[in-house]
């Protein structure tokens, strides 16, 4: 109940400066007591402030100065080594520009999807960064109505007050399956993870569509497998018994050297018998053996860029809302092509 109470309370600096049509930067002035603004406008400011409740945060007292207090961290609970990298970007600009930042951990389980917005909306933070998704452009949107300026990373959200860091995993999926089925018709097995991402299960069908278009579709097939490099080497010590041949796609580098230690162990040559492709490769996709073909992106360059947008989006100079990165395939020793 608190917290409901609490959420329902909330006025921020960015319902104020909407609600009397002055900019961030002129509220931010009133808030400071700053002389250079007009006592007509002071008082319509003042009225507003009033009329709604406002209780100047750290980072409305700080706006002038380019500096909040405190900036929440949305990303999934299992760490993997791509989503350190990135968290190691976000932190690392945070203590560039004095933010602290408050982690919130979201699982897999999409009933706990509206606890974690909450706990973001009523911990006080001033702004999200947010690489889960899990969280729909519903949660996002009642982020930002509680005045909440949010970050997104992976997706592209077309919203007031939404920065936007879109990961492209596509256009290396479909030159992947054209490159191996222009060299051979090697069947390519999907892994697909139980609860898995939307980016995922979107990739999965970009994949199988490209082969349904080049004529391959009866060679495609998806196979599930657990979020675990162990479970994954015990399932494919097994597979391997029946099955020698195929292009493996999987979702990271360690369910990649699950398969490609089976492969090894039952005596499959890798790449000439099994291929291995790792969609989101690491810094292991290089030093593992065999080393993993892979679609890379800098990890710690989109989490530094996912919080520079967000001190844009809180200081109100944020031009460009949308800024892409697009993986390339690094061609090594898994794979043919």
């Amino acid at each position: 109940m608190a917290n409901e109470d609490y959420l329902k309370r909330r006025v921020t600096i960015y319902q104020v400066s909407k609600e009397s049509g002055y900019s961030l930067a002129t509220v931010s002035r009133v808030i400071n007591n700053k002389s250079n603004v007009t006592e007509e406008t002071k008082k319509k400011i003042m009225d507003v402030i009033e009329r709604l409740g406002y209780k100047p945060s750290a980072i409305a007292q700080g706006l002038a100065k380019s500096k909040s207090t405190n900036v929440g961290i949305v990303i999934p609970s299992s760490m993997h080594t791509y989503v350190a990298s990135m968290l190691s970007g976000m932190v690392d600009i945070a203590k560039i520009y004095g933010y602290d930042t408050t982690l919130f951990f979201t699982s897999q389980n999409k009933d706990e999807v509206e606890e974690v917005v909450n706990k973001v909306i009523t911990s006080n933070v001033d702004g999200a960064v947010i690489f889960d998704d899990q969280l729909s452009e519903e949660d996002i949107e009642k982020l930002v109505n509680y005045g909440i300026p949010v970050s997104v990373i992976g997706r592209e959200i077309e919203k007031e007050n939404v920065a936007s860091i879109p990961l492209d995993y596509v256009s290396s999926i479909k030159t992947a399956v054209n490159n191996h089925f222009a060299n051979g018709n090697e069947p390519i097995i999907f892994l697909h993870l139980n609860n898995g991402s939307a980016m995922m299960e979107n990739l999965e069908n970009v994949a199988r569509n490209e082969a349904i278009k080049l004529g391959k579709g009866d060679l495609f097939s998806t196979l599930t497998v657990e979020d675990s490099y162990s479970k994954t080497y015990e399932q494919f010590l097994k597979y391997f018994v029946d099955h020698k041949k195929g292009c493996f796609i999987t979702p990271r580098d360690s369910i990649s050297c699950g398969v490609a230690n089976a492969a090894i162990f039952n005596k499959i040559n890798i790449p000439q018998d099994v291929q291995i492709l790792s969609v989101i490769g690491t810094k292991y996709s290089k030093i593992v053996r065999p080393s993993l073909t892979s679609c890379d992106i800098d990890m710690y360059e989109v989490g530094s860029i996912g919080m520079r947008m967000l001190t844009k989006l809180l200081n109100g100079s944020l031009k460009n809302k949308v800024y892409p990165f697009v993986s390339t395939i690094e061609k090594r020793e898994s794979t043919r092509v």
